[in-house]
């Protein structure tokens, strides 16, 4: 496959229309520019994938400031800097966190826009993460549909929050806020499908038999939407970034008892909005 030529990064598409794999790339390196131009190929395709990127706990903090204002994490853990997440499981877990299609902490009044996991420690075979590309989401449902859900908002509870999954705080203890279904992001101007099964709890227009009918439609929509996925798999030092704005992810729990172990960053972004001069896509 021929590297595309974007500005400052050079890339190979993961499918024709989503997710990019940079050719030439060293994070720690990178000019503003250069990471202005991350930022904005990842709002275009979604995924980003940089590989053979070593670097420590510092090293990813202090690059991941370089995206915006970062979410602190209160995990306890005084050699972790308070930017980072570590994402891990072991012959421990029952599950692994982030087991199912979510964008990352929804129900921030401010959600994420960029995550950047990077990954030390990977499984024999297996712990490949999903990705659901939220455009296309959006664009694959018939007009009378994208009509509908551009009228709706919804209300993101914390129970997929890693406060609460930790035990660290209670649901109580976090917020709640309301977001339009379909949102437009800030960078490209296009909308996309903004409901998870993570997060999401009700419809706010409808009744809830109504709502739940709607948010059951659109998370099959997305979880059969196989020619809007792509899939990563994972080797030592990969690092990638997801723009939660038009991005959804799953990570697969298929290399029980093997160990997993990566650090993720989480840039804030804006208050969701619809624009709402954007036209309907065909």
């Amino acid at each position: 496959m021929t590297a595309i030529e974007a500005p400052n990064l050079a890339f190979d598409p993961i499918n024709p229309r989503f997710g990019a794999e940079l050719t030439d790339a060293s994070l720690l390196d990178m000019t503003d520019d250069d990471v202005e131009a991350l930022q904005q190929l990842a709002a275009e395709r979604g995924v980003v994938v940089v590989r053979d990127q070593v670097m420590s706990l510092q090293q990813q903090a202090d690059f991941a400031h370089r995206l915006g204002p970062l979410t602190q994490h209160q995990t306890g853990d005084s050699d972790l800097p308070p930017e980072l997440l570590l994402v891990q499981t072991d012959e421990t877990s029952k599950r692994a966190v982030g087991g199912a299609w979510h964008s990352d902490i929804s129900s921030e009044a401010t959600p994420p826009a960029l995550s950047m996991l990077r990954m030390e420690v990977v499984p024999s075979s297996g712990g490949d993460t999903l990705f659901a590309d939220m455009y296309q989401a959006f664009e694959a449902l018939s007009p009378a549909m994208q009509a509908m859900v551009k009228g709706l908002t919804a209300r993101h509870d914390s129970k997929g929050h890693h406060l609460y999954l930790r035990g660290i705080k209670t649901l109580k203890e976090l917020p709640s806020h309301v977001h339009p279904v379909v949102r437009t992001h800030p960078r490209t101007g296009r909308n996309a499908l903004y409901v998870n099964s993570s997060f999401v709890a009700r419809i706010m227009e409808t009744t809830k038999l109504e709502g739940e009918a709607i948010l059951d439609l659109l998370y099959e929509h997305v979880a059969l939407g196989v020619d809007f996925h792509c899939r990563v798999s994972w080797e030592p030092h990969t690092v990638v970034f997801w723009d939660n704005r038009c991005v959804q992810h799953h990570g697969v729990f298929d290399y029980f008892p093997e160990t997993r172990r990566g650090y993720r960053a989480t840039s804030v972004g804006e208050v969701p909005f619809l624009e709402p001069t954007h036209p309907v896509s065909a």
